[in-house]
């Protein structure tokens, strides 16, 4: 009898479990991308008085005799299936529509995870969650050790741009410029005042990996013939003024001009004796307005072409009045969580992935549109060279974690969870590869609570502590009866 007071004081405490469990849900179901959690129940264990008997040939067998002694919660499981996502308009609000964790660091240097976008920049530019955790960036495209370099917007840089030097841009590709369109091969002209002739030049661009100093020597080597307005070519006259099949033509484009590289300028030195210009031909190559020679004035005999190539240099700003520091103005974050920074002059400063997707490099573009570029290693033969005192790449791209078993995660409060013992493997890697979800930035992963199921489970609580306490007073009133039979 005393038994059953204790099996139904276990559904009390079951009960009461659950009823736990539900108001904690309620109680966030409006916390931003909270999970519901669960309660599971099992059976205790059972007292067995036989296991049952086997059949014979006179009698059958007999099943198993056991009388349980109630249940225990067996777990909280939590729900992590994904919630609705909400817009709020706000850029440094993020959502993951799909799996993953963003990683944040807490003030002792753990390593966290949080599906919680709530984020905003403090004072020195860290991208931090609302309790303060600063926002993980990403070291390598997928890694099984997380990074600890923290997303840090510059609030303030200095920037120096300049034509990029002679050595370097000679050496560059025509597909490298990043103040030029791919210059293509076809016809254009050059006009001698002295001859009065206009003389037609054939250039062939091998392919955009040809190098600056390769169209150069292309130039150098070409052999015109001369054209009237009509673009029809001129033939030499014989005695009696007629023409002949012979046309007229210079030995070399080096009798009228010379070109040279110079710092990301190509030169064009005048050689006549009376003057030249340069000439578009339509349909022809688009070397001359690429280069602006056919529209630009010369200095002296000297045609310089407009800069073709940009070099830049960003640093640490030590005079926050000159013209070259740029100040923070705005910041978005794309579906791969690259971080894109726009300055109070139009400028924009973000990451980008290289072709294969493997990994990243630096991305300048400036007020004119010039976009000037980083290599995958900020080496000295790139265009864009950023200080790593004010920045790094995993400055500038989102850091997401995908674990084997999400249910093994240990919940700690504000929106955030440490590994567990059974969570299993961690693959640190960028939004949208490797399984997971790509970043919606102005946006926000709502409750996954479902308040209709919720009074469900609360209605089933409160009658399972309301049905054991009936128990529990049944089972009383008996042993009440047995005392008073002993008087």
């Amino acid at each position: 009898m005393t038994q059953a007071l204790f099996t139904s004081m276990t559904g009390l405490n079951a009960g009461t479990e659950q009823l736990t469990v539900v108001s904690d849900n309620v109680a966030n179901m409006n916390t931003t991308a909270y999970k519901t959690s669960r309660v599971d129940f099992q059976d205790i264990w059972y007292r067995t008085k036989t296991t049952g008997t086997n059949s014979t040939a006179v009698l059958g067998g007999t099943n198993p005799y056991q009388i349980g002694v109630g249940v225990r919660c067996a777990s909280i499981t939590k729900d992590f299936a994904p919630a609705t996502t909400n817009t709020t308009g706000r850029a440094t609000d993020l959502a993951i529509t799909g799996q993953g964790w963003f990683c944040v660091q807490n003030s002792d240097g753990q390593t966290l995870l949080t599906r919680d976008g709530t984020f905003a920049l403090d004072e020195l530019g860290f991208l931090c969650t609302a309790s303060g955790c600063k926002v993980l960036g990403m070291d390598s495209i997928t890694s099984s050790t997380g990074s600890t370099v923290p997303i840090k917007i510059p609030t303030s840089i200095k920037v120096i741009e300049e034509p990029t030097p002679q050595g370097k841009f000679q050496d560059m590709k025509l597909d490298e410029l990043n103040n030029c369109e791919t210059i293509t091969s076809g016809k254009f002209a050059i006009y001698d005042a002295k001859s009065g002739y206009t003389y037609q030049f054939e250039l062939e661009v091998g392919n955009p990996s040809e190098k600056i100093s390769d169209l150069i020597s292309d130039l150098s080597g070409l052999t015109g013939t001369a054209i009237d307005k009509y673009g029809k070519i001129i033939y030499e006259k014989d005695a009696d003024g007629n023409d002949t099949t012979t046309p007229v033509s210079t030995t070399s484009i080096g009798s009228l001009v010379t070109f040279e590289a110079g710092d990301g300028v190509i030169k064009a030195t005048d050689n006549s004796e009376e003057g030249i210009s340069f000439q578009l031909v339509p349909g022809g190559s688009n070397f001359l307005s690429q280069t602006n020679l056919a529209f630009v004035n010369p200095e002296g005999k000297v045609y310089t072409s407009t800069v073709m190539n940009m070099s830049a240099t960003i640093t640490e700003v030590d005079d926050i009045t000159s013209d070259t520091t740029h100040l923070y103005k705005s910041l978005s974050v794309g579906k791969d969580g690259m971080v894109t920074v726009t300055y109070s002059d139009g400028s924009v400063l973000t990451v980008q992935a290289n072709e294969g997707g493997t990994s990243t490099f630096f991305s300048y573009t400036d007020s004119g549109g010039i976009i000037i570029n980083a290599d995958i290693n900020n080496s000295d033969k790139a265009s864009l060279y950023v200080d790593p005192n004010v920045l790094v790449k995993a400055n500038m791209q989102i850091q997401l974690a995908k674990v084997t078993n999400d249910s093994g995660l240990v919940a700690a409060g504000n929106n955030t969870y440490e590994f567990g013992v059974d969570s299993g493997k961690v693959v640190y890697t960028a939004a949208g590869i490797n399984g997971t979800g790509a970043i919606a930035s102005g946006a926000l992963e709502a409750s996954n609570v479902d308040l209709a199921q919720q009074f469900a489970n609360m209605i089933l609580a409160q009658r399972l502590v309301q049905a054991n306490s009936q128990v529990f007073n049944s089972a009383n009133s008996m042993l009440e009866t047995l005392v008073y039979l002993g008087r």
